[in-house]
């Protein structure tokens, strides 16, 4: 039961028929019944950070909305297309809007649509994917290669075997929040390894993430970074401990060495530039793949971060990319990166 990617739908047939993950991938997991909250997909063996759990077709997409009328019948053209196996399993995918008997097909795809890439218009809804459940901390993430138009999902953390795969269907936030998010969006409270936690713990994290989410706001000022630069990195430094102890491992990582990376080149620092868009692309392939877009856009500027187009807004910290240093222990080249004591 996946977040919806549209409220629409005027679904259309794939290019590759193909619906089902590719045998290789398909060892990797299984679906299997669990009580209370329907089906979700275990791995099968220890899956190691990086790996390629699924790389799916959408069954079919969409693309705007008419009437649930129409709907309704472009959804049963588009499914009649499919093999029997392929209807049967759309069909018995998650509704959150069970009582709507007249559009079921479409309230299918609102339950279980995926976006095909940031900011579309377009998504698709795809058998083996919609059956990763929700948690707060999840150990995999799901994106859409543009390159073979698939949906991928890749694990973010080992996942042991028998432990089951799960997403996030949102951008994080206090348990209260994400909760009522949950709750209006999907129709279910979440009970996950996060959620459940003790009251004092849950609190203390709440506590976190709320001071995290004040950071974030920092570090996005364009007038801080430039005028205050040195604190804005100390304050990603700060976020990205908060993020460690919270046990976060999806894109909020990668975005942080993002914002460090426009930071340190606005003032001509290509060394610091130059290793924060390693570590970008670093985490971007971990978890979306080396063909992904965010990665063919950022690994440029790891030998050329000069080219990116805030470069240079003062020579404060004016370095090349030479001067990264090669011989410092982890955490003497921690400090050099976030210029502690600098």
């Amino acid at each position: 039961m996946p977040p919806s990617a549209t409220h629409s739908s005027n679904p259309t047939q794939t290019h590759n028929e193909q619906t089902d993950s590719k045998k290789s991938e398909e060892t990797l997991w299984r679906i299997d019944t669990i009580p209370g909250k329907g089906k979700g997909l275990f791995a099968t063996q220890e899956l190691a950070p990086g790996t390629l759990i699924l790389n799916e077709s959408p069954v079919v997409t969409t693309d705007g909305i008419n009437s649930m009328e129409t709907a309704e019948k472009d959804i049963a053209r588009a499914l009649r297309t499919k093999d029997k196996e392929s209807q049967r399993a759309y069909l018995s995918l998650h509704n959150n809007f069970p009582t709507e008997r007249k559009a079921i097909l479409s309230n299918i795809i609102r339950s279980n649509g995926y976006p095909l890439g940031p900011n579309s218009e377009v998504g698709g809804v795809f058998l083996n994917i919609s059956r990763c459940n929700h948690s707060c901390r999840p150990n995999a993430k799901h994106s859409w290669n543009r390159t073979s138009q698939t949906q991928t999902v890749y694990s973010l953390r080992t996942i042991a075997a028998g432990e089951e795969i799960t997403l996030s269907y949102l951008s994080g936030g206090a348990s209260k929040e994400r909760q009522a998010s949950l709750l209006q969006n999907f129709q279910f409270r979440c009970t996950c390894d996060l959620c459940s936690l003790p009251a004092d713990e849950l609190k203390a994290s709440d506590a976190r993430i709320l001071r995290a989410k004040t950071l974030d706001n920092t570090i996005g000022n364009w007038d801080s970074a430039r005028h205050s630069p040195g604190k804005v990195l100390a304050n990603t430094r700060k976020l990205l401990d908060i993020y460690r102890e919270e046990g976060i491992d999806d894109d909020r990582l990668a975005n942080l060495y993002w914002d460090a990376f426009q930071v340190v080149i606005m003032h001509s620092d290509r060394a610091r530039a130059s290793e924060c868009a390693r570590r970008y692309v670093d985490l971007k392939i971990l978890s979306e793949g080396p063909e992904s877009a965010n990665v063919e856009e950022v690994r440029p500027y790891i030998l050329k971060p000069a080219t990116q187009k805030s470069f240079g807004e003062t020579k404060e910290w004016d370095t090349e990319v030479g001067d990264v240093p090669t011989e410092l222990r982890a955490a003497d080249f921690d400090k050099w990166l976030w210029r502690v004591d600098m």
